[in-house]
């Protein structure tokens, strides 16, 4: 049995909550739009709320930590997990 630590890959779910405030629109729109801008077909659930953006997945099969990552996303602002924070 796997133990959840932090982010999860190759996992059944996985989900992500960040603030609107703690990325810039250009990153805002690269995570809305990550199918497209990754060319991957392995797409995240992404909702927008006021004020953050929530992803989700239930086949974890994009690595979306590190696309995050690659597109310049403070990762410590980045909360993994449920999506009660806002």
């Amino acid at each position: 049995m796997k133990a959840k630590t932090d982010f999860t890959t190759n996992s059944s779910s996985s989900s992500f909550v960040v603030k609107l405030t703690d990325i810039s629109a250009h990153q805002r729109q690269l995570i809305i739009d990550h199918p497209f801008y990754s060319n991957t077909e392995h797409e995240w659930e992404i909702q927008e709320t006021a004020f953050s953006l929530k992803g989700r997945t239930w086949m974890d099969n994009f690595d979306m930590y590190s696309y995050l990552s690659e597109i310049g996303v403070d990762m410590s602002k980045v909360k993994w997990g449920d999506w009660h924070e806002d």
